[in-house]
């Protein structure tokens, strides 16, 4: 296993993740469907979304490339699926290779915060490729990516290539971003079968160090 960003396992950011309440946008469209629906929760952090989908009664896994994070949503489950499911349905792995899941075994992915965590733009591909293997077809796919224009701390990100960011936050640890806007984002993902079931649309989110962050939200479909 190759190693992950020491950002993810620190105690502090695990614990940041887990007070966050679950996603309104998946709640809004996942609340309707039958609780036979199979959910991947790809990059899960510290479960606020995989718990609520288990509590909910879904057929739910989970991923994350931070064992700090998978400890701590396995935590999460072990009081509605117990010790054994909740080991078996969270597991470690990276974005890109989802070779623990079979081909077409989703049918639905949620996907918030995570394709932008790729550190070049070949590793976000392979990553949006294997998000569509593992999805059936007409599964859908939902995402959270940060945009083009986002400037989150006071020193200005710097472009590495087209698309393609770096920036260092007040604890001076250089991090790296792909950052899109919504034509990209909704073209990139129909290279990979991943078509726009709602417009693509962008919002703004203020952060505690002055600055913001750009948010794309879409919802794709898996076309046949």
């Amino acid at each position: 296993m190759r190693a992950t960003d020491p950002f993810w396992e620190r105690q502090e950011v695990v614990e940041r993740f887990a007070a966050r309440p679950p996603d309104d946008r998946m709640v809004a469209l996942l609340s309707g469907l039958p609780r036979t629906t199979r959910v991947l929760d790809l990059g899960c952090a510290a479960g606020r979304n995989t718990e609520w989908l288990a509590r909910q009664g879904f057929d739910v896994y989970a991923c994350d490339a931070a064992e700090a994070m998978v400890e701590y949503t396995r935590g999460r489950l072990r009081p509605h699926l117990g010790e054994a499911e909740a080991r078996r349905r969270v597991v470690r792995c990276y974005m890109d290779d989802l070779a623990v899941f079979p081909t077409g075994s989703f049918d639905f992915v949620v996907a918030l915060g995570i394709y932008q965590q790729a550190q070049t733009l070949q590793e976000w591909h392979r990553a949006v490729g294997e998000t569509a293997r593992v999805l059936r077809t007409d599964g859908r796919l939902l995402v959270q990516h940060f945009a083009l224009g986002s400037q989150p701390w006071p020193e200005p990100l710097r472009e590495v290539e087209p698309f393609l960011f770096e920036g260092s936050p007040p604890d001076g640890v250089v991090r790296r971003f792909v950052l899109l806007d919504e034509a990209t984002l909704d073209a990139w993902m129909a290279r990979h079968g991943l078509v726009p079931e709602v417009p693509t649309r962008t919002t703004t989110r203020a952060t505690e160090e002055g600055g913001f962050w750009r948010n794309l939200h879409a919802l794709y479909r898996k076309k046949s």
